[in-house]
């Protein structure tokens, strides 16, 4: 299958769910938590304003260097209390790395730090990993499933290939050639992005503001 066409056949990624929100033009500012050293926010500058939350200060100084985003925020989400709210604020790959308990802390947290959208990427139910490049903080501690979301009002799309073919950190399930082709071939046939229960990785989207009413009062029959 030729590069263009497979660009096009794809699946939406957390990236593009990302600029699906931002394209409607409600957004102007942005939370990065767990940023590390990059972002999905950061090609959405300079007509959106980015902030990067890490607990790590190697992170936040490699960030700098990159002129990744516009602020900066030296924290611990769980522990420190930050007073600003956003239109939107993102969470790629970082829950899983929490404890359960802590996991739901983080979202009690990140709901009252946001006035619009929230959006998580995390993989679909437990995916085992350890302490990748050395670092302890890459060892997955939780697993977070669909109905997880979906009971606190989120939608949920599904993202990164098949969870019957991808493995440790999203590779190749199993070794044989062309496993990561017949997967993309499979996420086609499933349509990941709208049957997230065959995806490996999940995207779950809050809009917090809710439904608005259509009706008023003295329409009420």
């Amino acid at each position: 299958m030729a590069n263009p066409l497979r660009q096009l056949l794809r699946p939406k990624s957390a990236a593009d769910f990302t600029a699906k929100l931002v394209a409607k033009g409600e957004i102007k500012t942005a939370l990065d938590i767990g940023c590390g050293t990059r972002s999905h926010l950061q090609v959405f500058r300079p007509d959106l304003e980015t902030t990067g939350l890490d607990a790590f200060s190697s992170a936040i100084d490699t960030a700098k260097k990159r002129g990744v985003h516009d602020h900066y925020i030296h924290a611990d989400i769980l522990k420190d209390q930050i007073d600003t709210q956003f239109d939107l604020v993102t969470l790629y790959g970082l829950i899983e790395h929490l404890p359960k308990t802590e996991g739901i802390k983080l979202i009690d947290n990140i709901e009252k730090l946001s006035r619009k959208y929230i959006i998580f990427e995390t993989p679909n139910g437990f995916v085992p990993q350890g302490p990748e490049f050395g670092n302890e903080f890459q060892r997955h501690r939780s697993g977070w499933n669909i109905k997880e979301f979906e009971n606190r009002g989120y939608t949920v799309y599904g993202t990164t290939g098949t969870r019957y073919l991808r493995g440790y950190m999203a590779g190749p399930k199993y070794n044989f050639p062309g496993c990561i082709f017949f997967d993309e071939l499979l996420t086609l046939f499933l349509r990941i992005n709208d049957n997230p229960k065959h995806a490996f990785n999940l995207v779950a989207i809050k809009d917090l503001r809710g439904i608005s009413a259509i009706h008023k009062k003295e329409d009420q029959p």
